[in-house]
């Protein structure tokens, strides 16, 4: 991304993210349109931020399916980005499944692992739970699941 695109962006994103919370009271549906045509922009020029925050919030919140998917997209485009957060969320897009993003536990477990090597706790806790009870298709093992368990313990690493 261009240094203007990246500051037009992060601008965009500041007053959006700002915007929100007063977007949601009655009466400000106008506002909310705002936000949500900011929010839009600055995603599509790529703004990290934007595209985790955003995502979450489309995905959780949306009113239609097509918010929910553009939510994952968003995140799935973060994680790419090498985001930890939105890589978490990618693992939990593929664990259970959210169209167009297919379940598949080897996608899941890889994008838990990348999110987890970055020190993100939930990944890591989603993993020692994986590897304890056999989920995700890895094989029950309680020195793994104790490893992770340790990480987890350990977040500064």
């Amino acid at each position: 991304m261009s240094p203007s695109n990246q500051l037009l962006a992060s601008l965009e994103f500041s007053l959006a993210d700002r915007f929100y919370k007063l977007a949601c009271k009655p009466g400000m549906k106008l506002l909310g349109h705002l936000t949500r045509g900011l929010m839009h922009h600055a995603a599509k020029l790529g703004h990290q931020r934007t595209l985790v925050v955003f995502g979450q919030r489309l995905l959780s919140e949306g009113a239609t399916s097509r918010d929910r998917i553009l939510g994952a997209e968003y995140l799935m485009q973060a994680a790419q980005q090498g985001n930890a957060e939105a890589q978490w969320h990618a693992g939990s897009i593929y664990e259970k499944g959210l169209r167009p993003f297919v379940s598949s536990d080897p996608n899941a477990v890889t994008w838990y692992a990348r999110a987890a090597e970055q020190g993100h706790l939930q990944a890591r806790q989603r993993l020692a739970k994986a590897y304890r009870c056999g989920e995700l298709g890895l094989p029950a093992s309680e020195t793994k699941a104790q490893q992770w368990d340790a990480e987890a313990e350990n977040p500064g690493n």
